[in-house]
């Protein structure tokens, strides 16, 4: 559970204070142990994941500024290896960040939480096998199916044009196929909620945020790279 004291701590003041690195630290073992109680569900329902942690201290990687902290899970370490060899040595490297593979998230900043999945810009190749799943069917239903089991969500490209996740039709995937171009488009599904909602919810928060995450678990795997996926090995 989270209280309106931890949202504080990404003020602009306290951005960039080592001083407050203790408490940082305490709520990243809070998303820890969030994440690793979601990677135990989700190795339930089959799906092997490894989980990270944002830094908690102000460093050169986040600019000495702690804005936010999140809890990733992403490909496990036999995935990834696989996907590493298929790729070669130059790309395969770029693996070892979480956010160049596609990720569940969990994250906290100044004045709400946000849960979802991502496929950042570096997860050229997973965005590819999900674009190719959506340019015909029966993959393009597949895809609509799993967008259906996942109410509350939205989705955004790049981080614009939000539009609700579960609604999404055939259609829709046919003209996202035509705009988005791996390597150069972000694709998100989000929630979130305010502060004060979090810190009133309590524990419920933790678990409400697990069973979201869990109904993404079928889009989880449309999108995600393996030998037998779309192109999966002729990228």
């Amino acid at each position: 559970m989270f209280t309106l004291a931890d949202f504080e701590l990404y003020q602009p003041r306290f951005q960039s204070d080592p001083e407050w690195n203790g408490r940082r630290l305490d709520i990243r073992k809070r998303l820890q142990a969030l994440g690793d109680e979601l990677k135990k569900q989700f190795a339930d329902v089959g799906i092997l994941l490894d989980r990270r942690e944002s830094l908690h201290n102000p460093h050169a990687t986040n600019g000495k500024k702690v804005r936010r902290q999140r809890t990733m899970l992403f490909r496990d370490k036999k995935a990834k290896k696989q996907l590493q060899s298929f790729l070669g040595r130059e790309l395969g490297k770029d693996l070892d960040s979480a956010v160049n593979n596609v990720h569940f998230q969990i994250g906290l900043e100044e004045r709400q939480a946000y849960w979802g999945l991502r496929l950042d810009r570096g997860a050229w190749y997973d965005l590819n096998v999900l674009l190719k799943r959506a340019e015909e069917e029966p993959g393009r239903q597949q895809i609509v199916a799993a967008c259906a089991v996942a109410p509350g969500f939205e989705l955004l490209l790049d981080g614009r044009g939000a539009r609700p996740f579960e609604t999404l039709t055939s259609r829709d995937w046919r003209d996202i196929c035509g705009t988005v171009r791996p390597g150069e488009t972000s694709l998100e599904i989000r929630q979130q909620m305010s502060a004060d909602v979090v810190a009133q919810a309590g524990e419920d928060f933790d678990q409400g945020v697990i069973s979201d995450l869990l109904r993404l678990a079928d889009f989880f795997q449309l999108a995600s790279w393996s030998m037998d996926s779309p192109s999966g090995a002729s990228l």
